[in-house]
């Protein structure tokens, strides 16, 4: 009778019927087990100086996947950028932290992309540099420390050794950035087969092998109408992607931005692991969404933190007496009583006057330009406005919409 090994043994015991000479044949293919632990050899993590987390707190660490889901079109792109720019020198965004460890270190980031060319990466680029407020030092760091590669034309098995290519040649890396999904899948997005090969079978693996975090950019679905679904329950907002729900499931967290009505301004919301963030509400109660919009000067791609103001209106009724679209009338008549100012400017003084939010002022002065009322000089980083002679004429022959005594 042959010696059992441990592994036989316990085979054995499953299977009764087989014999010990197949039971063994069987165990010697077993290559490589993985490592196993008893509950008390387990490490509690040091949330104060862990290498392996990547944000805190554990919201995502080395080998884990956090994904990021939102429509098209809206600047997914320019916050995976700017999100990268300030993972590299350790700063936060919108409360994404970087771990402890990681504070003056920075991190390491390989940005994969398909979506845009070198044109539209440089602009992403330039703007988050404008409009995020680093200083000449943090800048040049930032840059420094962001790999981009951009990957059009492989999918699945092969996009997967490139990048892990792309990982032993430039690396080490800490955080690994996918730009979108739906690029590199190489199978049908709905089905649970062909997503659960490309995350469990192809990605997963890869970020065990070079103890790397992944943060995963996916598309949503096409929403019905301007607002999303707003009778989503907490839970629901993790499967906003589109496509099988086994995106989501292996995914340790999840980012999901989501349409609130506006062009400009969307709801961010953290809908697995979020408590983990550490967000706060108004009253500094634990919360899992907060409001971030695209900045308020146009042409500068950056996103910005919300003005109340803003989701106040974009929230509210439609009884609410908060103005919610400007009259162009009232925006020409405020740029002629005070010329070549930036939004910004403008924004202020419509939002005191007409009581309106900033967001209604940038998206009537979008309208003016595109009317030809209105046009803009550059100075260095800064759109100052103007009116054309056909706005001239609209404020000669149309007077403003406020009383006299708002003016």
């Amino acid at each position: 009778m042959p010696e059992f090994s441990p592994l036989s043994k316990l085979m054995s015991r499953s299977l009764p019927a087989v014999t010990a000479e197949a039971i063994e044949e069987r165990a010697a293919k077993v290559q490589d087990l993985p490592p196993v632990r008893i509950l008390t050899q387990l490490q509690t993590p040091d949330m104060k100086n862990d290498p392996n987390e990547l944000i805190k707190h554990r919201f995502l660490y080395r080998g884990a996947v956090c994904l990021l889901v939102g429509p098209t079109g809206i600047g997914k792109s320019a916050l995976l950028m700017q999100l990268s720019l300030h993972l590299a020198i350790g700063r936060d965004l919108f409360g994404i932290t970087p771990g402890d460890y990681y504070r003056d270190r920075g991190l390491r980031v390989l940005l994969i992309q398909a979506e845009n060319d070198e044109g539209d990466l440089a602009e992403m680029r330039d703007g988050i540099l404008a409009g995020c407020g680093l200083s000449a030092e943090e800048k040049i760091r930032a840059q420094e420390r962001v790999t981009v590669c951009t990957i059009a034309d492989q999918a699945a098995d092969r996009f997967v050794a490139t990048v892990e290519a792309l990982l032993i040649e430039h690396g080490p890396f800490d955080v690994l950035i996918i730009d979108p999904a739906f690029a590199y899948l190489g199978g049908d997005s709905n089905s649970q087969k062909d997503v659960s090969r490309f995350m469990r079978n192809l990605l997963n693996p890869l970020l065990q092998r070079h103890r790397i975090g992944l943060v995963l950019a996916h598309h949503t679905n096409k929403p019905l109408r301007g607002k999303e679904k707003d009778n989503w329950e907490a839970g629901d907002y993790a499967y906003l992607g589109a496509g099988s729900a086994e995106w989501i499931n292996p995914a340790r967290a999840a980012l999901a931005l989501r349409s609130i009505g506006s062009d400009s301004v969307f709801e961010l919301r953290a809908p697995k692991r979020g408590k983990r963030l550490g967000w706060t509400d108004d009253d500094g109660q634990p919360a899992t969404v907060q409001y971030i919009a695209h900045h308020l000067e146009a042409g500068i791609i950056c996103w910005r933190k919300a003005d109340p103001a803003e989701v106040e209106e974009l929230l509210a009724e439609p009884s609410s007496d908060r103005a919610r679209k400007v009259p162009l009338i009232d925006l020409l008549h405020c740029i002629a009583a005070e010329e070549n100012r930036n939004q910004s400017h403008y924004a202020d003084l419509m939002s005191e006057r007409f009581n309106c939010a900033p967001n209604s002022v940038q998206n009537a002065i979008g309208r003016a330009v595109k009317q030809g009322l209105i046009r803009f000089s550059q100075r260095g980083q800064q759109k100052l406005y103007h009116l054309t002679e056909k706005g001239r004429e609209e404020v000669r022959n149309k007077p403003t919409t406020a009383s006299s005594t708002d003016q």
